[in-house]
């Protein structure tokens, strides 16, 4: 299980949880059975430990389930990963005398102001959003983003792409939800509007119409 942690495997995990299923469902059947022998009239024990013992097992199968689906849905990572992102991120801005990790030059004044991404698989797809003077040129922000993705790639178990935003310093965090279309953007709004016509006739060089 230990593995299964530090691999990110959900395979790993439910194998885990197999072994150890049989294991303590062994011991269940292992009292149960005994009891019955050694006390008198204790026959009720046998249904007893088969109730315990289904369910342990559907217990710990609705578990992996639910685990397995929730990835199969693209579930946000958890906050422990976060906090590590977080962290591999700031490092690689400021850097960090301990470690020995050299910061980008004006990295001081760079925020990290949110931190999204979702679990597929194995592998996390991680969205950072950072705060920059708005005087910045494109190869200074470049050079922030290309350290961001290099060292949480290189530090983070299992992160596999790294997409790093940018917006003005002072400004308040914005939602990642900002990058869907909204709901009141309508398709006729669209610059170039289909013409409904245009489905049904065409023009030949002869001035004819002709129904597609």
């Amino acid at each position: 299980m230990k593995i299964a942690k530090e691999r990110k495997s959900s395979v790993l995990a439910s194998n885990a949880v197999h072994h150890r299923i049989d294991s303590l469902t062994s011991i269940v059947a292992l009292l149960t059975i005994g009891g019955a022998h050694i006390f008198t009239d204790a026959s009720w024990l046998d249904p007893v430990g088969g109730l315990i013992i289904s369910g342990m097992v559907i217990k710990a199968g609705w578990n992996n389930t639910l685990t397995s689906l929730l990835e199969l849905g693209d579930i946000s990572i958890d906050d422990q990963v976060k906090k590590a992102v977080q962290r591999a991120a700031n490092k690689a801005i400021k850097g960090d005398e301990m470690s020995g990790v050299t910061g980008i030059p004006g990295g001081d004044v760079v925020e990290v102001k949110e931190l999204q991404g979702i679990k597929s698989g194995q592998n996390y797809l991680v969205d950072i959003e950072l705060a920059v003077p708005g005087s910045w040129s494109v190869d200074q922000i470049r050079e922030i983003e290309e350290a961001v993705r290099a060292r949480v790639g290189s530090k983070v178990r299992g992160v596999r792409r790294v997409k790093v935003r940018f917006i003005s310093l002072g400004n308040g965090a914005e939602d990642f939800a900002d990058e869907f279309i909204g709901a009141d953007i309508s398709p006729r709004s669209s610059p170039e509007p289909e013409d409904e016509h245009d489905h049904q006739f065409h023009h030949h060089a002869n001035g004819t119409k002709k129904g597609n």
